[in-house]
C-alpha cells in the first residue's frame, strides 16, 4: 500500500519543494528520505529473521542516548551546495536537523548511534599554510566542535563524525581537533 501512494507524495512533495524554490536542491534528498521510508515499511512486512545470522548491524542500539533527541527544522543562511551537501551526508531533507540535549547536529542515525556533521565550501577560507587572518570563522566552528563532543556521550556507543567536502578545510580541522583532544572523527566526503 504504501509503495503505490510513494509516487503520489514525492510528486506532491516535489510540487510543494519547487514552489518554495528549493526544488533542485531537495530532489536527491527528497528521493533518499521516500526510499528510507519505502525501505522501512518493507521492513515492516519481512519476516523477522530468514537464517539464524545475527543481525546486530542492522538493530537498534540499547544504549544510544542521542536517541532522545528530536528532528528540528532550521533555516539556516548556507549556500543551495552546502544544503545540498548536509543532505547528502546525513540523508536528512533540506531544512532538517538533529538536537540532542539542547545541542544541533546535521543529522543521526540510530542504528550505528552516529551524530553526524557535514562542511562545503569552506576551503575558500584557507591556504596551504592554515586559515587566512581575515576569516574568523574558525573559533565558532570550534566551539560548535567542542560543544557536541561535549554532549556526545557516552563514547562508545556513541560516535560523532564531521564531513568535510573539500581538502584542505578536513586537514585543518582534522589537525585543531586532535590537538584539542575532541573525540570527534574527521572525513573528507568530497
Amino acid at each position: 500500500m504504501a509503495a503505490a501512494a510513494a509516487p503520489l507524495i514525492e510528486g506532491a512533495l516535489a510540487r510543494l519543494l519547487v514552489a518554495l524554490g528549493i526544488g533542485v536542491v531537495a530532489d536527491g534528498a527528497t528521493k533518499e528520505v521516500l526510499k528510507r521510508k519505502e525501505e522501512a515499511d518493507n521492513a515492516r512486512t519481512a519476516p523477522i529473521a530468514k537464517t539464524e545470522a545475527q543481525t546486530k548491524t542492522k538493530e537498534k542500539c540499547k544504549d544510544c542516548t542521542p536517541d532522545k533527541g528530536t528532528l528540528v527544522t532550521r533555516n539556516w543562511n548556507m549556500s543551495d551546495v552546502s544544503r545540498a551537501y548536509q543532505a547528502r551526508i546525513t540523508g536528512f531533507a533540506p531544512f532538517t536537523e538533529w538536537n540532542f540535549a539542547g545541542v544541533d547536529f546535521d543529522g543521526f542515525q540510530s542504528a550505528p548511534c552516529l551524530l553526524l556533521e557535514a562542511k562545503a565550501k569552506y576551503d575558500q577560507f584557507f591556504d596551504d599554510f592554515g586559515p587566512f587572518e581575515w576569516w574568523k570563522g574558525d573559533q565558532p566552528l570550534m566551539a560548535e566542535a567542542t560543544k557536541q563532543a561535549l554532549v556526545a556521550k557516552p563514547m562508545p556507543p556513541v560516535q560523532l563524525h564531521w564531513h568535510f567536502m573539500e581538502p584542505l578545510s578536513y586537514a585543518y580541522f582534522t589537525r585543531i581537533f586532535a590537538a584539542m583532544r575532541l573525540t570527534i572523527e574527521t572525513h573528507y566526503t568530497p
